[in-house]
């Protein structure tokens, strides 16, 4: 039987994190969105082990971090993607600190990293797709140059991440936003579309490899997500080479 519900999950979050991944490659804040993602997984793990509300959590400290980190102007002279991996990996520590408290930390561990994609139900699809949808038209609002628009552009991330790390997982939702975007980089024409398309296929081929040979999703949709965005970086350069040969 065919994992439908795992299926709708990978595709709507394939419609709209390349979306937001343009605009952290293009910002050249690529650790922002896993440094997010990893702070929203401190705030589940505080859930977890006080038994309250992972997302309430996830949502607080998630929120707090936006305030701060937007703080830091885009012009500034600090390596922006070091403070990103820096805030990372505390964020990393924390929340095996906070895990390894639980009885069953090492499963815990693996459920934030790569989700429970088994487990997707309607509710929690119906949450990925409004807040796939809050978060680009918030993305299309930001400013850069002002504190509320890089408060705007940070909370567009974080309000795709948050409930989406919960489902897919960690390494899945940084490999939607990057991936993809990496795939179409330099294209001036349609490469939302072909970054939509590059992860919409990689979720269906994940899923369905998933299923018939029962290895975990999110990590099939990785794998699939790497070699097709390999060959659509490889089709475009050959076909940018080409086209550059015409015109001499």
């Amino acid at each position: 039987m065919i994992l439908w519900f795992s299926l709708f999950a990978c595709l709507l979050a394939s419609l709209y994190m390349p979306v937001l991944g343009q605009q952290v490659l293009k910002r050249r804040v690529i650790f922002i969105d896993l440094a997010l993602a990893q702070v929203a997984a401190v705030g589940y793990a505080i859930g977890l082990a006080t038994d309250g509300s992972g997302i309430l959590y996830a949502s607080i400290i998630t929120t707090a971090v936006i305030f701060v980190i937007a703080a830091i102007p885009d012009d500034t002279n600090l390596p922006k993607e070091g403070i990103m991996g820096a805030l990372y990996a505390l964020a990393v520590s924390l929340g095996m600190m906070v895990l390894a408290s639980l009885p069953h930390a090492e499963g815990q561990m693996m459920g934030l990293m790569f989700g429970s994609m088994l487990g997707v139900n309607e509710n929690e699809l119906m949450v990925l797709a409004s807040s796939g949808l809050v978060a680009v038209i918030l993305m299309r609002q930001h400013n850069m140059d002002t504190y509320i628009g890089r408060v705007l552009f940070y909370s567009s991330l974080a309000i795709a991440v948050v409930p989406a790390i919960y489902t897919i997982g960690v390494v899945l939702v940084f490999a939607l936003l990057v991936m993809p975007s990496l795939a179409v980089w330099n294209m001036y024409i349609g490469k939302t579309y072909l970054a939509i398309l590059v992860a919409s296929l990689a979720s269906i081929c994940g899923v369905l490899f998933s299923n018939y040979f029962d290895y975990p999703p999110s990590s099939s949709v990785i794998v699939f997500l790497s070699i097709i965005a390999l060959i659509s970086r490889l089709f475009i350069y050959l076909k940018t080479r080409k086209f550059q040969m015409l015109i001499k």
